[in-house]
């Protein structure tokens, strides 16, 4: 279910499975993003997700369309790479330093981050909750909406009866779900084309309203708790959707968004204390710059 979503649902799965052990996560290998031969499997992307700054991985972990810009924006520049390496490109004299002058700026960042580590008790949980309340209106959230669903895939220019074999397939399987004691859990594991979801027995877990397409949005709603859609048609297939229950609109619990807060205050703090670490730097020996001899210099380089 790749494209009904406007960030792709199969991006939360990922996440869902985060800090699991190597090959303990359901769909590591599934291939969750790919052009032409390069390819962005579920274990990859959380592998990318794991190892980004703490405060860049708290928004992918917590907003889908970060995620999935995310991911787009890494299989692009790969695809890039791969071709400028085929050239040998990379050996490009001006390349070559360019490389070294971003090393060299990686150090810098890595090193001055390493002298002013934060106090890990900060913040406090006072100044947690004066953070919260001091920017609720940060903090709003439309409705939400907690999924299921069971997916008969269709891929990119197929031809007209593929996709009426999916949708046959997606009313047969409606037939079944809706039956007495019929489990949309277990047929979602036997019967979806997701596999991540699959795995989940079909849960997408809490959506927002405005991460939804709308054909997905008008489907569910209008769906009462426990309610089946009927067949929503998407550019990747079609899907049923069982609607599990749902969130009004408002402000975020604070228990909701205390990681975000805590990384946000971190990273401030460790900013400022790394400016004020080179400004020290600074005041202790100041950079001497003659500027004829650089006005000089630049005269001559032109």
């Amino acid at each position: 279910m790749r494209r009904y979503l406007r960030a792709p649902a199969i991006f939360l799965l990922l996440l869902g499975a985060a800090g699991e052990p190597p090959g303990a996560a359901p769909g590591a290998g599934a291939v969750v993003a790919q052009r032409g031969d390069m390819k962005l499997t579920a274990g990859d992307i959380r592998d990318l997700v794991a190892k980004a700054d703490p405060t860049v991985r708290d928004t992918l972990q917590s907003n889908p369309a970060a995620l999935a810009e995310f991911v787009r924006d890494r299989l692009l520049k790969q695809s890039l790479l791969a071709e400028a390496r085929a050239t040998g490109f990379e050996q490009n004299p001006d390349v070559q330093a360019r490389i070294a002058d971003a090393r060299d700026a990686a150090i810098v960042a890595a090193y001055v981050t390493s002298l002013t580590r934060g106090d890990p008790a900060y913040p406090s949980q006072d100044q947690v909750t004066a953070a919260y309340e001091g920017n609720r209106q940060r903090f709003m959230l439309p409705r939400q909406y907690h999924l299921e669903q069971i997916a008969a895939r269709v891929a990119p220019g197929a031809t007209p009866e593929t996709d009426d074999t999916a949708a046959a397939k997606i009313r047969d399987i409606r037939a079944q779900v809706t039956k007495p004691k019929a489990d949309f859990a277990d047929v979602a594991r036997k019967r979806s084309d997701e596999p991540l979801s699959a795995e989940r027995g079909g849960d997408l877990g809490w959506l927002r309203e405005d991460q939804l397409v709308p054909a997905v949005r008008e489907a569910v709603a209008s769906l009462k708790d426990g309610a089946i859609s009927e067949p929503v048609h998407t550019p990747d297939g079609w899907h049923l959707l069982k609607l599990i229950g749902t969130r009004p609109a408002g402000i975020a619990p604070l228990a909701d968004v205390r990681d975000n807060i805590i990384q946000a205050m971190r990273q401030s703090r460790a900013q400022a204390a790394a400016r004020s670490y080179v400004d020290a730097m600074l005041r202790k020996e100041p950079i001497q710059l003659n500027e004829i001899e650089l006005s000089r210099s630049t005269h001559a380089a032109n």
